[in-house]
């Protein structure tokens, strides 16, 4: 065995390529027997031979493969530039054939679209942009006429009818019972106000007269609803009694405003019954209205003490529109 001064020292600087394995470099070296210096010079040549083997199969030119030398190796730069050629012809042959391919699509499309279809061709169009709808709103409809007594009535009314003539008395006793309440509010002198529950009663005393005297009994014969009649006598019988208490009483008392605020309510609670009831069950009964109008109208002319008329006219509150017990009523009709 070596010592630790000969052992391998000489060889490792003999080594001018590190790289190199440290067999071959051993073989390379004086100290190598000649049996080891054969065998590396053995296998340097197959491995020589197996490199020009490869590079004639890839088609390499023969100017640029660069021989073993004397040792048996290649340059680097020799191989280096065999592997970029090598590279560059391939990427050129990618190339092509990338455009070739690109190509034979376009011309099929090209071909498939000049022989398609009409059908197919409206298929593969791009979509139509959508026409936008517009709306138009109808024209509102014009405001109607106000709606009154007079042009609700039914088209069968050519003439005033008895239930009219009721209708006004209506229209009037409640236009003097709103006057006397701004009367009682303001406290008016006594006198004023005894003046107009005077005239409130006497009105109600002949519209009551001609209604249970004329219109009931009609309305009875023609079968109109033998309850709601008989209820209609009773509400006159308790308007009465109040009616005699105000006429009997002095405006100064302290419960002479309060008799009228209530005969009021009585009367007000009486007409409303009439108009939804009793006079749309009499029009359709097929009553002679119009010719007991003139009946009863005959009998009020005796029963309406003179100048009644101008206190209601008075009492009106110069618009033409109802006022009272049925402003409410006709304003809805």
């Amino acid at each position: 065995m070596a010592d630790n001064k000969t052992r391998g020292r000489t060889t490792d600087r003999k080594r001018l390529n590190m790289s190199e394995p440290y067999e071959v470099a051993y073989a390379k070296s004086d100290r190598a027997s000649p049996e080891r210096k054969a065998m590396l010079a053995k296998g340097t040549a197959k491995r020589a031979a197996k490199t020009g083997a490869k590079k004639k199969t890839s088609g390499s030119s023969a100017g640029r493969a660069t021989k073993p030398s004397a040792g048996g190796k290649a340059t680097k730069s020799s191989t280096r530039g065999s592997k970029s050629a090598a590279g560059a012809r391939k990427s050129t042959a990618a190339k092509a054939r990338k455009a070739s391919a690109s190509g034979a699509r376009k011309a099929s499309s090209a071909r498939a679209s000049g022989s398609a279809s009409p059908a197919m061709k409206r298929t593969n169009a791009a979509p139509a942009a959508k026409k936008s709808r517009t709306t138009t709103r109808a024209t509102p409809n014009p405001p109607k006429a106000e709606k009154t007594a007079e042009n609700t009535a039914p088209k069968t009314m050519k003439e005033a009818d008895a239930v009219d003539l009721l209708t006004d008395d209506h229209l009037e006793v409640g236009a003097l019972f709103k006057q006397y309440d701004k009367l009682a509010k303001k406290e008016a002198p006594a006198d004023q106000r005894r003046m107009l529950a005077q005239t409130i009663c006497d009105m109600l005393k002949a519209h009551t007269t001609i209604e249970e005297e004329i219109f009931y009994p009609a309305a009875r014969r023609a079968g109109i609803d033998a309850d709601l009649l008989d209820e209609a006598d009773i509400e006159h019988a308790s308007a009465k009694d109040l009616i005699a208490q105000i006429e009997g009483g002095d405006a100064g008392d302290d419960h002479y405003d309060a008799k009228v605020k209530v005969l009021g309510e009585y009367i007000t609670h009486h007409v409303v019954e009439e108009h939804t009831e009793m006079f749309i069950k009499c029009r359709r009964s097929g009553m002679d209205l119009v010719g007991l109008r003139g009946e009863m109208e005959v009998r009020k002319m005796a029963l309406v003490p003179a100048g009644s008329a101008s206190a209601a006219a008075d009492a009106d509150d110069g618009k033409g529109k109802p006022t009272g017990i049925l402003a409410s009523l006709f304003s809805k009709a």
